[in-house]
């Protein structure tokens, strides 16, 4: 078991020698210990399977960096792409709020209207019970568009009875409103 420490020993010892003589040598210009240990690897027929060749190596470089490339080219179009959608996310809000504000306003809009419409139709109603001689004294001092809306509402008899009841001016301006609806 001794021998075999010194055997261990001295190689080693040996190992380390050479390895410091051969950085020795590398670094006076000597010898080249890495073209010296790259041809000596590619002449062992088992260890040349596995080694690359700097001619390998550089063309391996190069495709990296051609790689490295295409990458970051790709990357500013995602980049500018995402920049895109970004904008385009923004108006798509801005037109989602839109839409919500007119579809808002035209509830508003639509309730505002069933609302005149229902005054309106209160509104003939009560000229519906009156006299036609006193409806066409009320109707004569009312807005011209509101008059033609109130009368418009009433059934023709009612109605007809009420313009029988205006001078005739007045009655005949309605009756071409009228029939202008």
């Amino acid at each position: 078991m001794n021998l075999i420490k010194k055997i261990l020993f001295f190689l080693l010892l040996f190992l380390i020698l050479f390895a410091m003589l051969s950085w020795s040598f590398d670094a006076l210009g000597i010898i080249d210990i890495k073209a010296t240990v790259s041809n000596l690897a590619n002449n062992t027929p088992f260890v040349k399977d596995y080694l690359i060749t700097q001619s390998e190596l550089d063309s391996l470089k190069e495709e990296n960096n051609s790689l490295k490339n295409t990458i970051s080219e790709k990357d500013s179009k995602i980049a500018e792409l995402e920049t895109q959608i970004e904008e385009l996310n923004k108006k798509l809000a801005e037109q989602n709020n839109q839409f919500a504000n007119l579809e808002s306003d035209y509830k508003s809009l639509k309730t505002e209207k069933n609302n005149r419409e229902a005054r309106l139709e209160k509104i003939a109603n009560i000229y519906r019970r009156m006299e036609p001689g006193s409806a066409a004294a009320v109707i004569q001092e009312l807005e011209n568009n509101l008059a033609v809306e109130v009368l418009s509402r009433l059934k023709e008899e009612q109605a007809a009875l009420i313009l029988e009841a205006m001078p005739q001016q007045q009655a005949a301006k309605f009756i071409s409103q009228l029939g202008l609806e």
